[in-house]
């Protein structure tokens, strides 16, 4: 398709025809120059013209387009009925978006977001318009990324099993002495001061809270994960270990079936659940919090909600959290990595996070199930 074939116009032309053929001309420029690689089908989604980037693209010539139909030389056999699907819509008067693969001439395999619009005129769809993108280069960036990712989670939960192991063989047994020796010096003031024994009893108490406190910071930093059990079993084990520990009741309500999900959207929804405990036992004086995870159409929301926050500003309540601390911070740029979002919203009486996660339709399994609370008794 040459550019010449865009720019020839009759100078004898009406005003109006002139009107219409430099539109015409714009509108053939843009196709001939734009990026995007475009295709141009006729009501019978037969080939009639691609500008270069289409061709340089899938390899084909405008003759080899023409001489077959555009789904057999670009799907793949695993596509096959995908592309299909959408060329009926299309055709239909849809308009249909996708991010899948397709096939080159050559029979590489590239990663590609289609658009497919109609052209519709006086309600009759005269022909259709593809475009397509080429994305294979950022799907590589962004496998890489999460792939650096997995390996820096790795590396956290090593540090955090040994930082657990050293809190369990050292920390709380001198804690347990601790207690021990308190105990003894209570009963042997009991005939002393007042003062001193008040004193004494501050200090056997606030040694209890320490044990307590490093015993459920022990457990959140090495609790049982997803690799044996499914994702609702993991938080509701996770929740229960953390509530027996703490003392801090938790109320979890779970959607009735998660179906099958990917493994990197369980391990982020996992962690953060993890980070939002942690918080809570580092920041907060709560004796409640309540976790959900619900599905919003094509979005996952895990929310957590916990009363008595200790750590934020109570006359201002319903601004955003900004903190710079990196739980808050790590459950962010977990999300941001899935296409996710994090919100943490102080309320009166407590602190809200919710991760919103998208996921892939064709992969979630529990569309229309029912819900169901999983309370602690």
């Amino acid at each position: 398709m040459q550019g010449s074939e865009y720019l020839q116009v009759d100078p004898g032309a009406s005003s109006s025809q002139d009107d219409s053929g430099c539109s015409s001309i714009y509108l053939q420029a843009l196709i001939e120059n734009s990026p995007i690689a475009i295709v141009v089908l006729d009501s019978f989604h037969r080939y009639t013209l691609c500008n270069p980037a289409f061709q340089r693209l899938f390899k084909y010539s405008p003759q080899e387009l023409a001489a077959s139909t555009l789904d057999d030389l670009i799907s793949t056999p695993r596509f096959a009925e995908e592309a299909a699907r959408l060329t009926r819509l299309v055709m239909q008067g849809t308009h249909t978006h996708c991010v899948t693969q397709r096939r080159q001439k050559n029979g590489m395999i590239v990663d590609v977001e289609i658009y497919g619009v109609p052209l519709i005129v006086n309600g009759q769809v005269m022909g259709v318009y593809g475009l397509y993108q080429d994305i294979t280069e950022r799907n590589r960036r962004v496998h890489a990324s999460r792939h650096i990712a997995g390996k820096i989670d790795i590396i956290q939960q090593e540090e955090r099993r040994r930082i657990a192991r050293d809190l369990h063989d050292s920390t709380s047994q001198e804690l347990a002495a601790l207690n021990w020796n308190l105990n003894r010096l209570t009963r042997l003031v009991e005939g002393g001061e007042e003062s001193l024994k008040k004193l004494v009893e501050y200090s056997r108490q606030l040694a209890q809270e320490c044990s307590e406190k490093i015993r459920s910071a022990s457990y959140l930093l090495h609790p049982p994960f997803l690799y044996e059990a499914d994702l609702a079993s993991a938080i509701e084990d996770l929740t229960r270990g953390f509530q027996d520990r703490s003392g801090v009741d938790v109320e979890l309500s779970l959607c009735g079936d998660l179906g099958s999900l990917p493994s990197e959207v369980e391990a982020t929804l996992y962690r953060i659940v993890q980070e939002g405990l942690a918080n809570t036992l580092r920041h907060s004086h709560s004796l409640r919090i309540r976790i959900s995870l619900k599905w919003h159409s094509n979005w996952l929301k895990l929310t957590m909600a916990n009363e008595e926050v200790g750590d934020y500003d109570k006359d201002s309540p319903g601004v955003p959290y900004r903190s710079s601390g990196t739980g808050i911070e790590g459950m962010r740029e977990r999300l941001n990595q899935l296409g996710g979002a994090l919100q943490v919203q102080h309320r009166k009486n407590g602190l809200t996070i919710s991760a919103s996660l998208p996921i892939d339709l064709e992969r979630r399994r529990c569309y229309d199930t029912p819900h169901f609370d999983r309370r602690r008794p």
